[in-house]
């Protein structure tokens, strides 16, 4: 099988390229998996190379200069568009958010739904101190904490009171976990926290812009925190409310969160809140992200070449 100087010219010049921008992509998020990957784009980049070796001419003539710049021109529109699309729509926005270290949280209350049958989720109240101020915060457990990221409700998406979700199959007749009861203080009052166990899909049939019958909007709360930001719903009550390193956001709007979070309201009452996690950075489906890097964002750097094909057709003519 004869090489073409072109050909070796090209794959070094992809590689050196990729190894440019993978390095310049370390600050992002979960960038800096991509090292852990970067093996097989060196395996997919000499496959690469011996295909286009085999199936077209290795002298490089117009015609293969041709072929060799429409099909890596594919890989780079389809490669930016999926790896990007991905990447800034699903992933960026939770795991970008900053957050800020305190010792001494701890759970002091906890209240439980299942959600149309799909997801057990719990809202957990949670005590830190934010300037010499007792701070009241949202965290929450999940028993969908771990769930890829085509599953419904969409585990990196935030869910608003109202929304409407997880309606191509609702599941009937689920109820929810038993929890702990415990006190809590709500502006200058003393909340308890009941045991609950209530069936949230409602059999009735209700329709609404097109949405099929027997899905209901999600109102437990004002803000369901993303599952992925989740603790797993198997911890115990006990081991939740033992003194720990929390994580928290100031969602939203910061000094309206701070408000709410230190005048101690309701957190199923309000849009701005401490949101806290017991774990950072936050967990993410690792297998769909290592999908997107092999067949979206490795094709999309093999096809940086395509440069270096179009010049050498340019002096060609």
């Amino acid at each position: 099988m004869q090489v073409s100087k072109i050909g070796v010219i090209s794959a070094f010049l992809t590689l050196v390229s990729g190894i440019i921008i993978t390095f310049s992509l370390q600050t992002l998020p979960l960038m800096s998996d991509l090292w852990s990957y970067f093996y097989i784009f060196v395996i997919v980049l000499i496959l690469n190379g011996i295909l286009f070796s085999v199936v077209l001419d290795p002298e490089n003539d117009t015609l293969s200069l041709v072929a060799k710049s429409t099909v890596h021109g594919l890989f780079f529109i389809g490669g930016i568009v999926i790896f990007l699309c991905m990447y800034f729509v699903i992933y960026y926005p939770l795991q970008s958010m900053t957050f800020e270290s305190f010792n001494d949280c701890q759970v002091s209350g906890k209240l439980t739904k299942n959600l149309q049958g799909s997801e057990s989720y719990s809202i957990l109240y949670v005590n830190f101190k934010y300037k010499d101020q007792n701070m009241l915060g949202y965290a929450c457990q999940s028993n969908q904490n771990t769930n890829s990221l085509g599953d419904e409700p969409y585990p990196y998406k935030f869910i608003t009171n109202g929304t409407y979700y997880n309606c191509e199959n609702p599941k009937k007749y689920q109820s929810s976990f038993d929890v702990a009861p415990r006190a809590i203080a709500f502006s200058k009052r003393q909340r308890v926290v009941m045991n609950t166990q209530t069936n949230y899909y409602h059999s009735r049939s209700r329709t609404n812009t097109g949405r099929i019958k027997g899905c209901e909007p999600y109102n437990f709360s004002q803000v369901k925190i993303p599952s992925w930001a989740c603790e797993d719903f198997n911890l115990s009550y006990e081991k939740l409310t033992k003194s720990q390193k929390c994580y928290v956001n100031f969602y939203e709007n910061e000094d309206k969160a701070k408000e709410n979070s230190k005048s101690r309201l309701d957190l199923r009452g309000v849009n701005n809140f401490a949101f806290v996690s017991f774990s950072y950075p936050l967990n993410y489906d690792k297998d769909g992200f290592s999908y997107i890097v092999i067949f979206a964002y490795y094709p999309l750097l093999i096809s940086f070449d395509l440069i270096f094909f179009l010049i050498i057709l340019a002096i060609k003519q």
